[in-house]
């Protein structure tokens, strides 16, 4: 007995991992899930850690979930004090900008001339917000920094607890002017985005549906209960529409679009508490399919990046212990582990960093950090000769960042 509740104790470290704060009493707990090792091909490509060489800037700047660059010099982050920070590389300051009804996630710039930032905005797990301040995606003009909201609502649909691929062209868009009490609900929970090459479509992870979805220690409970009601939604910001074309998967997370002849073929998105890596085929022969590009991960992927050649990149926000093989494979524990505070469990501090080659499959680094320099990567963005890791950690202070070169060439060493 003393083994079992051992076993229970470091069981809830990783799964407090995913975040940190208070568990809930209403999560929906998914079928047993079987994880297996990391694979030969993932442990192979295991480089020592390159946090050595971290450089860290702007120590005004707080924790922050994403980074996306304007230009060669300037850049914005979302923050975690629910403000999104105008940074200016040449100069190393970092400043607020622009504050959101929620805290901010994704972000990316589109429209003609880069005129817009594109906020998913989502409550973040421990804070106090009031009744009307919504959950959605946002618009800001960057020269006027006007914040205009453009999807708070999504449309009313049963559960799909199996994992599913609409055609973009057999999905319904609906109208968002048309969206009412009747036929929608409030959009749980708006993680990340990506923006079509035209500018026209954003598309959206909503990694689980439930009334106090929240970020951070609002999705321990989900981590723990692996229950398959992730979506991504798709605005279109010329006809003002939205249509689901991914449902029935766990906690969709970061995304990132393949297009061909100007049309979205496939998404490529991270299934953060599975562990793994999905491309889904929403155009062309193969639409309504799905492959994994990448399971067993060693870590918890969150946000993807490509670079100028192609290549992905993520951060894992937390390493993965095999003890959470036993979680998932035996869901009759989760009751017990939900009705735990989150404040008595202890989190690893261990984070971790992976780049992928273009198609997805072939690993060309991984390396974890213990979390002495940065703790909690959500992502890997890659600008000119340097890879920006944002920490989402709230007592995070600084910009971090290493040179490409150096991940590099620990890889082919």
């Amino acid at each position: 007995m003393k083994k079992t509740i051992i076993g229970i104790s470091s069981i809830s470290l990783i799964l407090s991992g995913v975040y940190g704060c208070g568990l809930m009493d209403n999560t929906r707990i998914g079928p047993a899930y079987e994880l297996g090792p990391v694979p030969n091909h993932i442990l192979q490509a295991k480089r020592p850690d390159p946090m050595t060489s971290l450089l860290i800037e702007m120590d005004d700047l707080p924790g922050h979930d994403d980074i996306v660059f304007l230009n060669r010099n300037t850049a914005f982050a979302s923050g975690m004090d629910g403000w999104i920070w105008k940074l200016d590389l040449l100069s190393g300051q970092a400043r607020r900008w622009v504050k959101l009804p929620v805290n901010p996630a994704g972000l990316q710039i589109a429209g003609p001339e880069n005129r817009s930032l594109l906020a998913c905005a989502s409550r973040l797990g421990g804070e106090q917000y009031s009744e009307d301040a919504r959950v959605g995606l946002y618009d800001i003009d960057i020269s006027s920094k006007k914040v205009i909201p453009l999807l708070l609502n999504v449309p009313r649909a049963a559960d799909v607890s199996q994992e599913t691929i609409y055609s973009v062209d057999a999905s319904e868009p609906v109208k968002v002017a048309e969206l009412d009490d009747s036929n929608s609900r409030p959009f749980s929970l708006c993680n990340d985005l990506a923006v079509s090459r035209d500018g026209k479509q954003v598309y959206l992870t909503e990694p689980f549906s439930r009334a106090d979805a929240a970020m951070g220690s609002g999705a321990v409970p989900e981590a723990i209960g692996l229950y398959p009601h992730g979506r991504i939604w798709i605005y279109n910001r010329s006809e003002k529409t939205v249509q689901s074309v991914i449902e029935g998967f766990t906690f969709a997370d970061g995304i990132l679009l393949e297009e061909k002849n100007g049309s979205v073929i496939s998404i490529v998105f991270t299934e953060t508490t599975k562990f793994r890596m999905i491309r889904a085929f929403i155009g062309g022969e193969r639409a309504g399919e799905s492959e994994v590009l990448q399971e067993n991960l060693p870590g918890l992927a969150d946000g993807l990046e490509r670079d100028n050649q192609g290549r992905i990149w993520t951060g894992l926000i937390k390493k993965r212990s095999g003890l959470i093989n036993f979680v998932h494979g035996n869901p009759w524990i989760k009751p017990l582990l939900l009705g735990l505070p989150q404040a008595i469990l202890p989190v690893s501090k261990d984070t971790g960093l992976m780049v992928f080659d273009a198609s997805g499959r072939e690993v060309l680094h991984y390396s974890m950090h213990d979390g002495s320099r940065i703790r909690d990567i959500s992502v890997a963005v890659p600008h000119g000769d340097r890879v920006y890791l944002p920490s989402f950690k709230k007592d995070s202070r600084g910009l971090y960042s290493l040179k490409i070169s150096e991940i590099l060439e620990i890889s082919i060493r």
